[in-house]
């Protein structure tokens, strides 16, 4: 195995932002975590095949009211089952795990992820919510 490609066990974490979850958003882009907008980079190229095999959510103060549903994407369009936090179950953190095969993905496509929000969404002073989209990779 060449030095550049991955082992069947290899997990990927790809981190994705926003620091202002608006309320009334539709399908918005988030960005890749240390970018300043969706903007400048909304997702991730992976030089390998594989599937999306996870997601978590934090947010960085409770859900207040409303909820707020992130998914994950492939090249843009909507890949894997949506995760929501809300006011009364999952206020501020949540995650879920998929198994693989079940989303997968082919050599450079790009994973992102996009989030929407009722008309009511409240959640916290900024609303920042983190998004971890978690992808098995193949040996090539």
């Amino acid at each position: 195995m060449a030095e550049n490609e991955p082992k069947k066990s290899n997990y990927l974490p790809l981190w994705f932002y926003v620091a202002d979850a608006a309320s009334g958003g539709t399908d918005t882009e988030m960005s890749i975590a240390g970018e300043a907008t969706a903007a400048d980079c909304p997702q991730q190229p992976i030089p390998w095949a594989g599937s999306i095999v996870g997601m978590s959510l934090q947010l960085e103060a409770a859900c207040a009211a409303g909820t707020g549903t992130v998914y994950p994407t492939i090249n843009g369009v909507t890949a894997a089952s949506a995760l929501v936090l809300d006011a009364v179950t999952n206020t501020q953190y949540t995650a879920a795990a998929w198994r693989r095969h079940l989303y997968p993905f082919t050599k450079n496509q790009r994973i992102g992820a996009q989030y929407t929000t009722t008309a009511t969404w409240t959640a916290g002073p900024t609303q920042s919510l983190v998004a971890c989209v978690w992808v098995h990779v193949e040996e090539n």
